[in-house]
């Protein structure tokens, strides 16, 4: 295979580009490599946390919980009886038996006292 030789174009910007490392090496210089180094990486990474952070921790945190309660609560409902065994009738079913009783209402006991025959 033949290898092209780059032409005065590509060698151009080679040079630029070499050009343009060195000056960053020399703008910044390189970190000394002591002891405190990394805690001192980690306390910059710190202080650079906004209140997004807290806030999504935050938010992470209170979406655990619900989903617990909810897992708890479906768990919950599951082991509930089927039937409750305090009602032994419908609404309908207790209000015809509260309007079947006995007991004359209003109108038909002053229907009565007015003088009225029977009311059946």
């Amino acid at each position: 295979m033949e290898r092209k030789r780059p032409n005065s174009r590509e060698d151009e910007l080679n040079r630029q580009l070499d050009a343009l490392f060195t000056a960053y090496r020399e703008a910044c210089a390189a970190p000394e490599a002591s002891p405190d180094f990394m805690p001192g990486l980690w306390q910059q990474i710190e202080a650079r946390r906004s209140a997004s952070y807290v806030f999504r921790r935050w938010t992470q945190a209170l979406v655990t919980a619900a989903a617990a309660i909810c897992l708890l609560l479906g768990l919950l409902q599951s082991y509930a009886p089927a039937r409750a065994t305090f009602y032994t009738e419908t609404y309908i079913e207790a209000l015809q038996g509260a309007s079947a009783s006995d007991a004359p209402t209003y109108v038909e006991a002053q229907w009565l006292e007015d003088g009225g025959g029977s009311y059946q």
